[in-house]
């Protein structure tokens, strides 16, 4: 098994510094990494992935110093609510059948929301658990038969 890489995590950070800072390219490559020892790639431009692991450490602490605010928890991997966007759209897709099929009044977003939260009681559909999600799906699947239209998803 490879162990990861620990410069990979300044290679994401310091270009999200750069944009969170307001530097320009140009700044942000001939003053910040040349400053803590960028060297040229075959392009020309100073380039992070020529810096040691001790370099780019000391470039994300000057980040920091200059009001960069990193946002990310320990440990984590990036969005954790990606899982849930296929589930959004399964309801999302099930609520415009079921409003093509007559059953539903209101088409809008504000309105599958709001039949959603009168199922688990929470205000965003970001905010769901899996089991919320599941019992939405269902809960329209099964209006859905209830109301004799055929769903194809």
């Amino acid at each position: 098994m490879t162990k990861p890489n620990p410069k990979l995590r300044y290679y994401k950070l310091l270009p999200i510094a750069k944009l969170q800072l307001g530097w320009d390219e140009e700044f942000y490559r001939k003053i910040i990494l040349k400053q803590y020892g960028a060297k040229q790639d075959a392009k020309g431009k100073y380039s992070a992935s020529t810096m040691s692991l001790g370099q780019l450490m000391q470039a994300y602490e000057h980040c920091k110093s200059c009001g960069f605010k990193p946002t990310f928890k320990k440990g984590s991997t990036g969005n954790v609510q990606d899982w849930r966007a296929g589930r959004i759209k399964k309801i999302t897709a099930l609520w415009f059948a079921l409003f093509d099929a007559g059953v539903v009044r209101d088409q809008s977003e504000a309105g599958m929301v709001a039949w959603c939260k009168a199922v688990t009681k929470k205000e965003k559909l970001q905010w769901y658990t899996s089991a919320e999600l599941n019992k939405c799906i269902e809960g329209l699947k099964s209006w859905a038969d209830r109301m004799n239209v055929k769903i194809k998803l």
